[in-house]
């Protein structure tokens, strides 16, 4: 998968992260090379740009934190599904999160390929997760993974060249139903696919596809963050 549709490259997303990145702050990702990134860890981060995007625009604090008190010195996100309390990858580097803030409202925090627990105590991938910092804080100092019912944002991302099928969506539709997660939304790179018309019009679900960079995918997408953003920031 070197290259996507419309010519929206591994480069294009990396670019796109780069420039929603706080302080300029380099990344451990790369787009080509021995050691390029995988194309879907490029996607996650790209939609968690664009996440820091719509914060920003609704006047959020934005940076870039680990677990620990120290400034990061540089952007790293987890290449496989992770536990949120395990902050240290196997070569030692310090996976960051997001850190948004705004006035009156507690500090959220944004993260990549993080666990959380369903309502039937099991535990399933969250591509991309936006949920309170004292449910992290706490998650981090007992060991445990995040309850689905406290994040305010899941996202499952799906990186591929052709239509995400019908089979998928319903997955996804199961996953909605064990996942309490305030919003949720679901994410692909292709646009007519099945699943996303299966998906459209279902209660506190947004289903966008072509969510690439400068397409209206990605605009539709970024209108959905902002508004829920906009939400948080205005609930008393």
């Amino acid at each position: 998968m070197a290259n996507l549709i419309s010519g929206r490259t591994p480069a294009a997303l990396l670019a796109s992260l780069g420039a929603n990145l706080p302080n300029a702050i380099p990344t451990t990702m790369r787009a080509s090379g021995p050691s390029a990134t995988p194309g879907n860890d490029l996607y996650e981060a790209y939609l968690f740009g664009l996440v820091l995007e719509a914060a920003r625009k609704q006047s959020y604090g934005v940076q870039i934190r680990t677990d620990r008190p120290r400034a990061p010195s540089a952007f790293h996100l987890r290449r496989s599904p992770g536990r949120l309390c395990n902050g240290l990858s196997k070569s030692g580097q310090r996976f960051t999160h997001g850190l948004l803030s705004t006035g009156g409202r507690p500090d959220l925090e944004v993260h990549t390929g993080v666990y959380v627990v369903g309502k039937s105590h099991v535990t399933h991938e969250a591509d991309v997760l936006v949920l309170p910092a004292t449910v992290a804080q706490r998650c981090r100092a007992v060991q445990v993974d995040p309850p689905s019912s406290s994040a305010l944002l899941l996202i499952e991302a799906k990186y591929y060249t052709v239509p995400v099928t019908i089979g998928t969506g319903r997955e996804f539709l199961g996953l909605r139903h064990d996942a309490s997660s305030k919003n949720m939304a679901f994410v692909s790179t292709t646009a007519g696919s099945t699943a996303s018309a299966l998906l459209a019009g279902s209660s506190n679900l947004e289903a966008d596809d072509g969510v690439l960079p400068n397409l209206p995918g990605e605009q539709s997408f970024l209108s959905l963050l902002i508004r829920m953003f906009k939400t948080y920031k205005l609930r008393k």
